[in-house]
Protein backbone atom coordinates (compact mmCIF):
# COMPACT_ATOMS: atom_id res chain seq x y z
CA UNK A 1 0.00 0.00 0.00
CA UNK A 2 1.29 3.45 -0.94
CA UNK A 3 1.86 5.91 1.87
CA UNK A 4 2.61 9.38 0.60
CA UNK A 5 3.92 11.57 3.44
CA UNK A 6 5.35 15.04 3.89
CA UNK A 7 4.86 18.69 2.98
CA UNK A 8 6.73 20.43 0.15
CA UNK A 9 6.65 24.04 -1.05
CA UNK A 10 7.32 24.06 -4.80
CA UNK A 11 7.09 26.56 -7.66
CA UNK A 12 4.50 26.49 -10.44
CA UNK A 13 5.94 27.56 -13.78
CA UNK A 14 4.18 29.76 -16.35
CA UNK A 15 2.82 26.65 -18.12
CA UNK A 16 1.19 25.32 -14.94
CA UNK A 17 3.78 22.61 -14.41
CA UNK A 18 4.30 21.45 -10.85
CA UNK A 19 7.38 19.58 -9.74
CA UNK A 20 6.55 16.37 -7.86
CA UNK A 21 9.04 16.04 -5.02
CA UNK A 22 11.40 13.07 -5.39
CA UNK A 23 10.29 11.75 -1.98
CA UNK A 24 6.76 11.29 -3.37
CA UNK A 25 7.84 10.00 -6.80
CA UNK A 26 9.91 7.24 -5.16
CA UNK A 27 6.74 5.88 -3.55
CA UNK A 28 5.02 5.28 -6.89
CA UNK A 29 4.75 1.63 -7.85
CA UNK A 30 5.86 0.88 -11.43
CA UNK A 31 2.34 -0.06 -12.52
CA UNK A 32 1.18 3.56 -12.15
CA UNK A 33 3.48 4.55 -15.03
CA UNK A 34 3.67 7.99 -13.34
CA UNK A 35 0.02 8.63 -14.23
CA UNK A 36 -2.47 10.41 -11.98
CA UNK A 37 -6.04 11.62 -12.05
CA UNK A 38 -6.29 15.11 -10.59
CA UNK A 39 -9.64 16.35 -9.30
CA UNK A 40 -11.00 19.21 -7.25
CA UNK A 41 -10.53 17.81 -3.78
CA UNK A 42 -12.16 18.60 -0.48
CA UNK A 43 -11.27 21.54 1.78
CA UNK A 44 -10.13 23.73 -1.12
CA UNK A 45 -7.30 21.69 -2.61
CA UNK A 46 -6.61 19.60 -5.69
CA UNK A 47 -6.20 15.87 -5.17
CA UNK A 48 -4.03 13.61 -7.33
CA UNK A 49 -4.72 9.89 -7.24
CA UNK A 50 -2.30 7.40 -8.80
CA UNK A 51 -4.14 5.66 -11.62
CA UNK A 52 -4.65 2.38 -9.75
CA UNK A 53 -6.10 4.21 -6.71
CA UNK A 54 -8.36 6.25 -8.98
CA UNK A 55 -9.71 3.05 -10.53
CA UNK A 56 -10.95 2.02 -7.06
CA UNK A 57 -12.59 5.40 -6.46
CA UNK A 58 -14.22 5.40 -9.90
CA UNK A 59 -15.71 1.97 -9.18
CA UNK A 60 -17.17 3.29 -5.91
CA UNK A 61 -18.59 6.38 -7.65
CA UNK A 62 -20.25 4.17 -10.25
CA UNK A 63 -22.06 2.26 -7.50
CA UNK A 64 -23.61 5.43 -6.05
CA UNK A 65 -27.32 5.98 -6.81
CA UNK A 66 -27.40 8.28 -9.85
CA UNK A 67 -31.01 9.15 -9.05
CA UNK A 68 -29.87 11.04 -5.92
CA UNK A 69 -29.40 14.76 -6.79
CA UNK A 70 -26.58 15.08 -4.22
CA UNK A 71 -24.67 12.27 -5.90
CA UNK A 72 -25.04 13.94 -9.30
CA UNK A 73 -23.81 17.29 -7.91
CA UNK A 74 -20.80 15.60 -6.30
CA UNK A 75 -19.86 13.60 -9.40
CA UNK A 76 -20.30 16.55 -11.76
CA UNK A 77 -18.44 18.95 -9.48
CA UNK A 78 -15.57 16.55 -8.96
CA UNK A 79 -15.19 15.12 -12.45
CA UNK A 80 -16.16 17.94 -14.83
CA UNK A 81 -12.68 19.45 -14.65
CA UNK A 82 -10.74 16.33 -13.71
CA UNK A 83 -7.58 15.67 -15.68
CA UNK A 84 -5.40 12.69 -16.43
CA UNK A 85 -1.83 13.79 -15.82
CA UNK A 86 1.46 12.04 -16.49
CA UNK A 87 4.78 13.07 -15.01
CA UNK A 88 7.42 14.12 -17.52
CA UNK A 89 11.04 12.97 -17.34
CA UNK A 90 11.92 15.80 -14.97
CA UNK A 91 9.16 14.77 -12.54
CA UNK A 92 6.79 17.58 -13.44
CA UNK A 93 3.05 17.39 -14.01
CA UNK A 94 1.25 19.87 -16.24
CA UNK A 95 -1.95 20.71 -14.38
CA UNK A 96 -4.78 22.39 -16.30
CA UNK A 97 -5.00 26.12 -15.62
CA UNK A 98 -8.75 25.73 -14.81
CA UNK A 99 -7.97 23.39 -11.94
CA UNK A 100 -5.21 25.61 -10.58
CA UNK A 101 -7.45 28.68 -10.73
CA UNK A 102 -10.30 26.81 -9.04
CA UNK A 103 -8.24 26.52 -5.85
CA UNK A 104 -6.26 29.75 -6.16
CA UNK A 105 -2.87 28.26 -7.03
CA UNK A 106 -0.66 30.68 -8.94
CA UNK A 107 3.14 30.70 -8.73
CA UNK A 108 3.69 28.48 -5.65
CA UNK A 109 1.99 25.35 -4.36
CA UNK A 110 2.18 23.29 -1.21
CA UNK A 111 2.29 19.62 -2.13
CA UNK A 112 1.39 17.20 0.66
CA UNK A 113 1.40 13.45 0.91
CA UNK A 114 -1.94 12.21 2.24
CA UNK A 115 -1.52 8.43 2.48
CA UNK A 116 -2.92 7.10 -0.83
CA UNK A 117 -3.11 10.46 -2.58
CA UNK A 118 -1.25 13.72 -3.09
CA UNK A 119 -2.83 17.12 -2.46
CA UNK A 120 -1.98 20.51 -3.98
CA UNK A 121 -2.77 23.59 -1.88
CA UNK A 122 -2.64 27.34 -2.28
CA UNK A 123 0.03 28.23 0.34
CA UNK A 124 -2.22 30.72 2.19
CA UNK A 125 -5.13 28.26 2.28
CA UNK A 126 -2.80 25.53 3.55
CA UNK A 127 -1.53 27.82 6.31
CA UNK A 128 -5.10 28.59 7.40
CA UNK A 129 -6.05 24.93 7.31
CA UNK A 130 -3.05 23.93 9.40
CA UNK A 131 -3.69 26.67 11.94
CA UNK A 132 -7.21 25.34 12.47
CA UNK A 133 -6.05 21.71 12.40
CA UNK A 134 -3.36 22.36 15.01
CA UNK A 135 -5.96 23.68 17.44
CA UNK A 136 -8.24 20.67 16.90
CA UNK A 137 -5.70 17.86 16.47
CA UNK A 138 -5.71 16.44 19.99
CA UNK A 139 -9.49 16.46 20.27
CA UNK A 140 -9.89 14.74 16.92
CA UNK A 141 -7.23 12.14 17.82
CA UNK A 142 -9.01 11.37 21.09
CA UNK A 143 -12.26 10.80 19.20
CA UNK A 144 -10.59 8.50 16.72
CA UNK A 145 -9.05 6.34 19.42
CA UNK A 146 -5.71 5.99 17.67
Amino acid sequence: MIQFLGEFDVPVDEKGRIFFPAELRRKLPPETEDAFVVVKGLDGCLTAYPQHAWDDIAAKLMRLPQTDPKVRVFIRGMLSQAAEVKLDRQGRANLPRKLLERVGITDRVVVIGALDKIEFWNPAAWGQFMQQADSELEGVAAGLQL
